[in-house]
């Protein structure tokens, strides 16, 4: 497994500088009071690591570091271990450099500039500083699918289990996201994807393919849609993809292509024969009735054209009718909402109200009520019939058009045959004036027609045999793409049981290391676990004072940390970078409790290192030893040059 290790911080500007001293592996701690920079020395390892941090941020003018942005031509260097290999990291905190570090290898003369923020790369598949650190601290770089979004887990977002910082919710356990709230990075799930890559060694692999599966899944889909969408065209075209293969065009093309072989034979047999007076009689003859039948279908087309015409007159005329009826009725509305006529208690004479008794008819005979009232219609009932009236115009008028393009189609056809009528008349009239020469020149028109028409059936042939072709390549990118997927997905599920099985096992053993650890630090705790989030719950999850809750994140840092260094198989880099932790509400003595258990962790030769940064004296009397740095009003982190 892959660890990572600060060696030393360097600070440098035009005004301010910074040197701390060598840093060495197991516990390093550096002291100070308030203000003399022991939070700027964290956000230090932050920012040459790669994170984001709020107060150098310098279009946050409200809440950033007042030297730092002050400064001119700064930057933090770090000199850093991962495995065996040592490195300097150059950052600089000008906002138009500081998406870039700069990678310098002391081993093996590696050097290289690496982008920050993925979303500056030319290309999606470019190295970012986060991909290049991940892969040698040899953790996978994963694609993290939640819903339509997609985005590739980075170091940050590891390294909220690996930053004790001090503005964070104890409760939460992890370190906050750049931004506070969000939906996706600080979901459950991505949450519960860097537990599980920082504590089993084959998360990587099976989230790797996880990734590789959705991103196959969507090449397959592309080229779904991309065979769905030719067929579509194929088959507005009028073509039928699944009625021939490129064999059977192929076959046809190869028919196609002797039948044209011969006529080319037939056309150049004809000009040595001798004329033959009968076969030239027998083509005269039916010259002549193509004539004539040809004459007939004229005849019988135009015959159709005058019964359309009609028709499309009596629908017009039909359709003047309603219109002058819907008319008239717009007046009569119109009259009854000036006039009111429309009742059957008015006078048809004077127009004036009459008195009338029921069932009983103005002139004082008797009727029956519903039967006399049919005859008068209000002013709804009117409105009715004047949409029953518009509905049948548009009727009318879809049957026009149909009439005119009739018409339209009868035209064509007319002049079409037309034409077909000229070419027999004018291929007659040329046998008359010259039979004996024209016999012989009609057998080439009528030979060179057949091969033009060859031609362009052949034409068409090999234009349905490339449709098909292009159409059976498609379609096996889609079917090696979809066998590629099933492959995947049968790797997954193998893969998945051992998973399932594996971060049980680490599930258990970090349950019962942060057991141990938190009864330790708190004599009040009687049992503890992590859930299937891999949220700590203690005690059953009865509350306790707000306080405990510090010691609850400072022991899941520190189990993370024990695993890592006590099992092999544990991917956390051995790296924790612990900030001003007393600023959490715990009291002196719980805290140094929780800190005195960093020395049980039993190293059996392996390496790792924790940088801690806390107040003057807030710590184990038995930590003097580890302290590297003492900060103070007389020995402030930044000095002028």
């Amino acid at each position: 497994m892959g660890r990572l290790a600060i060696r030393q911080i360097i600070y440098k500007g035009d005004k301010y500088q910074y040197h701390s001293p060598n840093l060495a592996d197991g516990l390093q701690i550096i002291e100070a009071s308030n203000g003399t920079g022991k939070t700027t020395f964290s956000a230090f390892i932050s920012f040459g690591l790669g994170m984001y941090v709020k107060q150098f941020d310098f279009k946050n003018k409200d809440e950033n570091h007042n030297e730092i942005f002050n400064d001119t031509n700064n930057y933090v260097l770090l000199r850093i271990m991962i495995n065996d290999y040592r490195y300097e990291l150059t950052r600089y905190f000008n906002p138009k450099n500081n998406n870039v570090i700069f990678v310098k290898g002391l081993n093996d003369g590696y050097e290289k500039s690496l982008l920050v923020n993925r979303k500056a790369l030319l290309k999606e598949d470019d190295m970012t500083f986060s991909d290049w650190l991940l892969y040698k601290l040899k953790i996978e770089v994963c694609d993290i699918y939640q819903g339509a979004r997609k985005f590739k887990i980075n170091f940050s977002d590891l390294f909220r289990l690996m930053h004790y910082d001090q503005d964070s919710n104890a409760k939460k356990i992890y370190k906050e996201h750049r931004v506070d709230n969000n939906f996706i990075s600080d979901s459950s799930a991505v949450r519960k994807v860097i537990f599980e890559l920082l504590v089993g060694y084959q998360f990587s692999e099976y989230y790797a393919l996880i990734g590789e599966y959705n991103k196959q899944e969507r090449d397959r889909n592309t080229q779904k849609a991309t065979l769905d969408a030719f067929a579509d065209i194929v088959d507005r075209m009028g073509y039928r993809l699944n009625e021939l293969t490129t064999d059977d065009y192929g076959q046809k093309r190869k028919s196609l292509a002797v039948q044209l072989e011969k006529l080319y034979l037939s056309r150049e047999s004809l000009k040595t024969q001798l004329e033959n007076t009968n076969q030239f009689d027998t083509y005269v003859q039916q010259l002549r009735q193509e004539f004539i039948n040809s004459d007939e279908t004229i005849a019988n087309l135009k015959y159709n054209k005058r019964k359309v015409t009609l028709e499309l007159k009596d629908l017009s005329m039909l359709k003047e009718n309603i219109i002058l009826e819907a008319t008239q009725i717009r007046k009569i509305v119109l009259a009854h909402e000036e006039l009111n006529i429309f009742s059957p208690d008015t006078c048809p004479c004077c127009l004036k109200k009459v008195n009338r008794e029921e069932n009983s008819c103005i002139c004082g005979n008797p009727i029956d009520e519903e039967q006399y009232e049919k005859f008068f219609y209000d002013s709804n009932e009117y409105l009715d019939i004047l949409r029953s009236k518009q509905k049948s115009v548009e009727t009318i008028e879809i049957a026009i058009i149909s009439c005119k393009d009739e018409l339209s189609e009868i035209d064509t056809d007319i002049e079409k045959e037309e034409l077909q009528k000229q070419k027999y008349r004018t291929q007659l009239m040329e046998l008359e004036r010259n039979i004996k020469t024209l016999s012989n020149d009609s057998e080439f028109r009528e030979l060179d027609d057949k091969i033009l028409d060859t031609k362009e059936h052949l034409k068409e042939i090999e234009q349905k045999q490339s449709i098909v072709k292009q159409y059976q390549e498609i379609e096996g990118k889609f079917n090696e793409s979809n066998g590629t997927l099933i492959s995947l997905n049968k790797q997954i599920k193998k893969l998945e049981f051992k998973v399932k099985e594996m971060i049980q096992n680490q599930k258990d053993i970090f349950s019962q290391y942060f057991t141990n650890l938190l009864k330790k630090a708190d004599k009040n705790v009687q049992s503890a676990e992590i859930d299937e989030d891999y949220m700590p719950s203690v005690n059953n999850g009865v509350y306790r004072q707000a306080s405990s809750y510090v010691a609850r994140r400072f022991l899941y840092y520190v189990t993370l940390l024990k695993m890592s260094v006590e099992k092999d198989n544990v991917p956390f880099p051995k790296f924790l970078l612990i900030d001003t932790p007393e600023n959490l509400g715990i009291d002196d003595d719980n805290l140094k409790k929780c800190m005195a258990l960093l020395e049980e962790i039993n190293a059996k030769g392996n390496k790792y290192q924790v940088i801690l940064t806390t107040g003057l004296g807030k710590y184990p009397d038995s930590f003097d030893k580890y302290v590297v740095e003492t900060l103070n009003e007389n020995n402030k982190l930044l000095k002028f040059k």
